[in-house]
Order: C-alpha cells, then sequence, then structure tokens
C-alpha cells in the first residue's frame, strides 16, 4: 500500500482544500524539519489526509502526533514497546492489526500504522470528548495531566500550520 502512495505522491497531488503551494509548503516543512525525503513525506500527507477525512479529524493534528511520538522514523521503538509512526501499542491493539496480512508486523507499515493510529485517536476523542482528553489517553495518561503531551502536539500541529498556510481544522 505505502507503494501506491508513493506513486501517487510522485504525481501531482490534489488534496481537498489544499492549494499546490500549501501542499508544497507543508511536504517541504516535514522534510526539512525531520530530514524525511520528499517523496516520501508527500505519501505520509496523503495518508493522513485519507485518514483524517474517514475519521473526521484534522489531518495537520494526525500529522503533528506523528512528529511528535517517531520524528517521522516509521521504526521508531518507544522504551515500553510502542512501534511505527504513530507509536501504536501492538500488545494493546493487536485486534486492530486482524486486517492486515502482516499481522502485528504491519505496525511498521506506514499506511497501516496511522490507519490504527488514527482510529486509536478517533476512539479516544469518542469516549474523552474533547481533544485535550483524546490526546492525554492516547498517550496512555490516566490522571488529570498527561506530562505536557498534549501542548507539545497542539504546538507542532501550530507549527505546521503556520509554515504551511493551512489553517488548523476546528474539532
Amino acid at each position: 500500500e505505502f507503494a501506491k502512495s508513493l506513486e501517487h505522491a510522485a504525481e501531482q497531488v490534489r488534496l481537498a482544500g489544499l492549494s499546490e503551494t500549501q501542499y508544497q509548503a507543508l511536504q517541504s516543512y516535514i522534510a526539512r524539519k525531520y530530514n524525511v525525503a520528499h517523496l516520501a513525506v508527500g505519501a505520509l500527507i496523503d495518508i493522513a489526509y485519507q485518514m483524517a477525512a474517514k475519521r473526521q479529524l484534522d489531518p495537520l493534528l494526525i500529522l503533528a502526533v506523528i512528529a511528535i511520538e517517531s520524528s517521522y522514523n516509521p521504526f521508531a521503538e518507544s522504551g515500553v514497546g510502542a512501534q511505527g509512526l504513530m507509536q501504536v501499542m501492538t500488545k494493546v491493539h493487536q485486534e486492530k492489526f486482524a486486517p492486515f496480512m502482516e499481522g502485528t508486523l504491519a505496525v511498521f507499515s506506514p499506511d497501516a500504522n496511522i490507519q490504527v493510529g488514527t482510529q486509536i485517536l478517533s476512539d479516544c476523542l469518542q469516549r474523552r470528548g474533547s481533544l485535550e482528553g483524546a490526546l492525554a489517553c492516547y498517550v496512555g495518561a490516566t490522571g488529570p495531566g498527561d506530562g505536557g503531551y498534549g501542548k507539545r502536539v497542539f504546538a507542532e500541529r501550530s507549527r505546521i500550520s503556520l509554515a504551511s498556510g493551512i489553517p488548523i481544522q476546528e474539532d
């Protein structure tokens, strides 16, 4: 699936609501800041926009979560076992990988990881009712504080918005 996203990104990408200038600015910002190839970033943006639309989330929020969680490294792994772009805990979310023929190894596929991570974030939003609560849930915070995680995600979303000229979607 990621190969299809790369092919699509190699063509002139048209994402709903984005001008070519905004798309290029978004792609350049992420590529420069996180040292990722432009073509790969284009594919990740495409996937993030698709999954955000499917889950009715702000795509810039998804891109900001990826930035904070993994710095756009699809092979990142935390000390507690969270993996991939959106740092999904496969032991906790094993059932969400059932549709993928690779099973939980799909966590290292950008497509699968963003799909599952976005589903988890959407589920958290439904449970908690606010983006702040959803981000606390996503990071696994059970108490009143999230260790500043939400503030870091919101700050990165603002930087992405400013760099690209893409407005933040109100949730």
